[in-house]
Order: structure tokens, then sequence, then C-alpha cells
């Protein structure tokens, strides 16, 4: 018995039992729109590479939810149920340096080729004293500076929008943890945001906002 807890544009997310133990199924849905076999291929590959993509994440010391099973012929991933508060909703007083955390793990994943593409405060959940990433289904393998400013540039809008006032130290802690992360080469990457922030200033005044 499973019980549906998310949905999403893509896929499904639902709440049942593997093996005797709770887990997260992510089933992505069929598109009416599509040719049948173009879309059973498509979801079975975007399937396949979140899982893989996953896998990659914890093989390079990124705490992810333990995958259990991946069923191609029906677009699922069986995964760990990962039960605590969003990042977005819990307080970063004292020493926790959540935000800092954060940036580590967003780093490793670049540093192994890995952009997240949905890098939001909703998708870092902290499951007992660690923080775990969720949510791979944007995510693709890249080694671009652009590619990993652009992750960089939501992180930052997101904490920007999410608390305003603690916006700034949030988002140097941030960065402190990317930069050990990722490691020598970050300056090039967090540069390349604020030449995405310029042409994002650029494209409002053309448009006269």
């Amino acid at each position: 018995m499973t019980r549906l807890i998310k949905r999403g544009a893509e896929a499904d997310i639902l709440l049942g039992k593997w093996r005797d133990i709770q887990a997260i199924f992510k089933v992505r849905k069929s598109r009416k729109y599509m040719h049948p076999e173009l879309d059973d291929l498509l979801r079975s590959q975007r399937t396949l590479r979140e899982a893989e993509l996953i896998k990659e994440a914890k093989d390079n010391g990124v705490r992810c939810p333990r995958l259990y099973f991946v069923n191609l012929e029906d677009s699922t991933i069986i995964m760990e149920y990962v039960k605590g508060p969003r990042l977005k909703d819990v307080s970063d007083e004292g020493n926790t340096n959540l935000f800092g955390i954060m940036g580590n793990m967003l780093g490793k994943l670049h540093r192994s080729g890995i952009i997240h593409g949905d890098p939001t405060t909703s998708n870092f959940i902290l499951y007992g004293d660690e923080l775990v990433v969720l949510d791979f289904g944007l995510s693709f393998r890249s080694n671009t500076i652009e590619d990993r400013a652009v992750d960089l540039h939501l992180v930052k809008e997101v904490l920007s929008g999410d608390d305003p006032l603690e916006f700034r130290r949030k988002y140097a802690k941030f960065l402190e943890g990317y930069k050990v992360g990722f490691g020598t080469a970050s300056d090039e990457t967090i540069g390349r945001v604020k030449q995405i922030e310029k042409r994002g200033r650029y494209a409002r005044s053309s448009w006269g906002e």
C-alpha cells in the first residue's frame, strides 16, 4: 500500500513499504501527448540517469537517499525515506553551519561533474544530525563553469527570497562550504555568478522593467 505525498510535473512521489521498511517510490508519469514508445523510452532513460547520478553523488561523499531498487519498465526509483524538516524551515543559529554544509555538498557534486539543477533549500533535509540532498530529477553531468554558476545563482536567489534579513550571512556560509567542497577553482564559478546576474539585469532593463 502506498500513498501519494507529492505530485510533480514529471513524477509522483509516494510513501510505501519496501521489504518491510518505509520507502519513497518516485514514479515518472506518462505523457499522453507523446507517442507511447517514445514516452516509455524517455521516462526509462531519465529514471536510469537519475539513479546513476544519485549513486555517483554518494560515491563522491554526498549524502543522498539510499537506492533500494530501480524499475526501468515502470520508470520507478525506490529509495530511502528521509524524514525531517527542510533546510528552508530550519533555524541556523549557533554553530550548526547548515548552509556551509549545503555549500560543501554542492561543491562536491560540482567537483564530481554533477549539476544538481534544482539546489533549493526545499531539497535539503535535516535528517537527525546530517543534511541530505534530494531530488536529482533535473540533474545532469557537466564540467562547465557556466552550468556550475547557474546552480549557484539559483541558490543565491532562493536564499535571498527565503530570508532577506539573513541572506548575506547564510550565503557567505554557503560559499565558504562550497570553496572547501569544490576546491581552489571555485573562484571562477563564483565570479561567473556575477556575470549571470549582470546579464539578467540587462535583459530586464531591455524589457522595460
